[in-house]
């Protein structure tokens, strides 16, 4: 009989919450809805748009460069750029490969297409994965280019250069500095 009881409290005490956690959403969202200003105050400063879970594409001659995802993103028209959130970006190759790029943020300069990310940096491809803090997307040339220290690794070596530049079209990797790595013996070429 005790049980029973507390089992009802406990779902009386559930549903009140689940009421009382609705009601406050909902006078919260007409609060928004009726003063636009307050979610203005959410919008950056000099944006003029701002925009969440964004996916876009570039392509060229009807052959896709490139496809990104961020978790926002804001446009500023008169700089001429797209500030981003966490991009996930995917480069094809012509070679049928691909770059998997993540970051913590990015930039796009939508005058050129041009692309910058930073923090945290990692991108892989089907044989080897690189790291590096900032890099750069030249779409003129079809370019990575890292101009700070990058680690590169694979099944069977480990390198770091000074600065790394990737020719998608070619897929021809060329590394400046200081340049160190390991090659195992079992390396094939």
């Amino acid at each position: 009989m005790k049980s029973r009881r507390l089992i009802q409290r406990v779902l009386l005490t559930i549903v009140v919450l689940a009421l009382a956690t609705t009601i406050a959403v909902f006078i919260g969202y007409r609060r928004m809805t009726r003063s636009p200003e307050v979610l203005l105050d959410l919008v950056e400063k000099g944006a003029d748009m701002q925009l969440n879970k964004i996916r876009q594409t570039a392509m060229k001659n009807g052959i896709q460069e490139w496809r990104l995802e961020a978790d926002s993103a804001t446009l500023m028209e008169k700089e001429k750029t797209m500030l981003l959130d966490r991009p996930d970006v995917e480069f094809f190759m012509n070679d049928g490969d691909h770059v998997h790029l993540t970051a913590e943020q990015g930039t796009i300069f939508t005058d050129s297409s041009r692309m910058n990310v930073s923090g945290q940096v990692s991108a892989n491809t089907s044989l080897y994965r690189f790291q590096t803090e900032s890099l750069d997307y030249d779409p003129a040339v079809r370019e990575l280019r890292a101009d700070n220290p990058v680690m590169l690794s694979g099944q069977s070596f480990t390198l770091r250069a000074d600065t790394m530049a990737m020719n998608l079209e070619t897929s021809i990797i060329r590394f400046e500095g200081k340049v160190e790595g390991i090659i195992s013996e079992d390396l094939q070429l």
